[in-house]
């Protein structure tokens, strides 16, 4: 993780607000329960405490296109304050999304994504097909999103390891970052 990260990149970006939606299917002897994991538990782990009022956002580079050897498009969460401050950023190794194959016109990509995390007691594979669209006049990105996923994700001092997860992912209107 990396606080008050992009200071040193003078690559245009655009943030927007990102949710989770998800369950953790997790064996338990004789039953599986069904765990659930939100926007407020992405937080908890990033930023390694509660933040109150906090918000959590997708930063992309305004023009994001997928790296042609791994599908990366340079995406990574950033946490703020109730008052939006940054308290902290991901590195694309501990967050990122990938996108290998897609469709897309001047406002509207569909895209296989796979959404990866990695940081503090979080870790997850989540894949799914996602629809973005962007206003032609936006200040950039891929615009809004919503993704139904599944994969495995793991939760710790909740789940045993990495148990099959489903739900969604979604993101609303690019803003410039901040």
């Amino acid at each position: 993780m990396v606080v008050l990260g992009f200071v040193a990149n003078s690559q245009a970006q655009v943030q927007q607000s990102i949710s989770f939606s998800l369950t953790l299917y997790d064996p338990t002897g004789t039953s599986v329960r069904a765990l659930r994991v939100s926007t407020k538990d992405i937080i908890l782990n990033l930023a390694g405490t509660s933040v109150p009022g906090g918000k959590l956002w997708l930063v992309l580079p305004t023009d994001p296109s997928p790296d042609p050897g791994n599908g990366t498009i340079g995406a990574v969460l950033r946490v703020t304050d109730s008052k939006g401050n940054i308290i902290v950023d991901t590195t694309s190794d501990s967050f990122n999304i990938y996108q290998t194959v897609s469709a897309q016109t001047a406002t509207r990509t569909v895209a296989w994504n796979q959404f990866s995390l990695s940081f503090g007691g979080l870790g997850a594979e989540l894949f799914g097909t996602a629809t973005w669209d962007k206003s032609a006049h936006g200040p950039g990105g891929q615009g809004s999103f919503h993704c139904t996923v599944s994969g495995s994700c793991a939760l710790s001092g909740t789940s045993a390891g990495q148990d099959p997860c489903t739900g969604s992912i979604s993101g609303g209107a690019p803003k410039p970052a901040s």
